[in-house]
């Protein structure tokens, strides 16, 4: 029987499943963001947005964990080319945020997340998870709020 159709198949689907979602995640010559951490006023909307609940999923992504949120995160990682703007924070407990490392989030992830961001996410917020950076995010960063 021939083995390289299935593993050619097999490869495929893993491909699929972990691939980033195309055009929310950092382009492809993005400067780095000087900013590494979400501070000040990013810091208080990304943990209020989400309640000061962790935004974490159990069960396979389609419940949303328990914990009291303690950490502002990027979805897509600052290390990775990930903006630290607020359409890239996501709000979580230590737990959750440690788990996920550096790891650059697959299609399905966005996807539940937004899906689950649709509950709770106060009305008139978008729900999107973007990692670019767009000209209001820059003009913010010269206003510096506490």
């Amino acid at each position: 029987r021939p083995f390289l159709p299935w593993l050619v198949l097999i490869i495929a689907v893993l491909v699929f499943i972990a691939a980033p979602m195309p055009g929310r995640g950092p382009g492809l010559f993005a400067r780095r963001d000087p900013w590494r951490t979400f501070k000040y006023d990013a810091r208080r909307t990304v943990l209020g947005r989400a309640g000061n609940w962790c935004e974490g999923s159990l069960l396979i992504a389609w419940v949303r964990c328990r914990s009291a949120a303690e950490e502002a995160d990027h979805v897509y990682p600052w290390s990775r080319g990930g903006a630290t703007v607020v359409t890239n924070g996501q709000a979580l407990c230590r737990r959750h945020n440690r788990s996920k490392r550096n790891m650059t989030p697959p299609w399905w992830y966005v996807l539940t997340l937004e899906r689950r961001r649709r509950r709770y996410f106060p009305s008139g917020l978008d729900v999107h998870v973007r990692a670019g950076m767009r000209r209001e995010d820059r003009a913010l960063r010269g206003q510096r709020v506490k």
